[in-house]
């Protein structure tokens, strides 16, 4: 169950890797004002989204007996962006199939220690699509983040001298874009060589978990 069940408990967990110097001043913030705009709650979580809710996965092991239900609450609290990502990875569902299967306190528990920070992890999807979700059939393969280096590596080799200038807006586009492997890569390569850029970066997909996954590192990575 990658597909279903290990892939959207990723994007969770590194969620909250990513949230975590921030989330307590968040979560503060929400109970003082439960209203407080979206814009000045991204703000303090320093992340275009952010999670209210006082739960975390390590949390929701303290009540065994209510597991499912603070767990959907716990999503609840994430801000709508994400919301939509784990509505597109159908996570509500899977949480209410691995409770009634009796499995979802040692899904959560092994989930729950997992260090899934971006200071950790640049990016950690490719290989999780490479080694259990591949689908031939609808030309979905996993390209090795070597092979995306070299691909960044050729596409600026030429006719591309104006993207060491101070400032530059540089934008990139990938129409097939998968989980975000080339945008991500070409992003750390462009900034590694000028670190005063601004790299833009767009993409489509058309298989829908691929997009969902692909959104929550954009997120992460502050991509608009």
């Amino acid at each position: 169950k990658y597909k279903d069940v290990i892939i959207p408990m990723v994007i969770i967990r590194r969620f909250e890797c990513t949230l975590e110097d921030t989330k307590a001043a968040v979560v503060e913030k929400y109970k003082q004002m439960p209203t407080y705009p979206h814009k000045a709650m991204c703000r303090i979580s320093k992340y275009q989204f952010y999670n209210v809710s006082p739960y975390t996965l390590k949390e929701l092991l303290n009540d065994p007996d209510h597991i499912a239900s603070n767990f959907k609450a716990y999503i609840g609290g994430f801000s709508s962006n994400v919301q939509d990502i784990l509505k597109e990875l159908e996570m509500e569902q899977h949480i209410k199939k691995m409770d009634k299967d009796g499995c979802l306190y040692s899904v959560v528990e092994a989930f729950s220690d997992l260090d899934l920070s971006p200071k950790t992890y640049d990016s950690i999807f490719e290989n999780l699509i490479g080694r259990f979700y591949q689908n031939v059939d609808a030309g979905q393969f996993y390209t090795g983040r070597d092979i995306i280096k070299l691909c960044v590596s050729l596409l600026i080799a030429e006719g591309c001298d104006d993207i060491f200038d101070d400032g530059k807006i540089i934008t990139v586009c990938d129409q097939a874009a998968g989980t975000g492997g080339m945008l991500s890569t070409a992003y750390s390569y462009l900034k590694h060589y000028n670190p005063t850029a601004d790299v833009r970066l767009f993409g489509q997909e058309f298989m829908g978990q691929s997009y969902a996954v692909g959104l929550a590192e954009m997120l992460i990575k502050g991509q608009n």
